[in-house]
């Protein structure tokens, strides 16, 4: 699973969104390719970089809190229906 399919699944059914540290330790054992010494900081630049667009995965709930983004594109590329 890719960085951006752990983040979906990890986020998936959350109302209010999760903080970061929730995020990377629920995310990092499941996204395969992530590899190095900072693995937290890739999640992390995924989901600022993701909330940034109007299509993004996430969304910023507050400072540090992301959550699925109801309007995103799927985190394999396809638009959703």
């Amino acid at each position: 699973m890719n960085t951006k399919q752990a983040i979906e699944h990890v986020l998936k059914g959350k109302r209010n969104g999760m903080r970061v540290p929730a995020i990377i330790a629920a995310g990092v054992p499941l996204a395969t390719p992530l590899k190095g010494k900072t693995p937290g900081q890739t999640i992390y630049s995924v989901l600022y970089s993701e909330s940034k667009k109007a299509d993004g995965l996430v969304v910023q709930v507050e400072r540090g809190t992301f959550k699925l983004n109801p309007k995103r594109a799927r985190s394999n590329g396809k638009a959703q229906a």
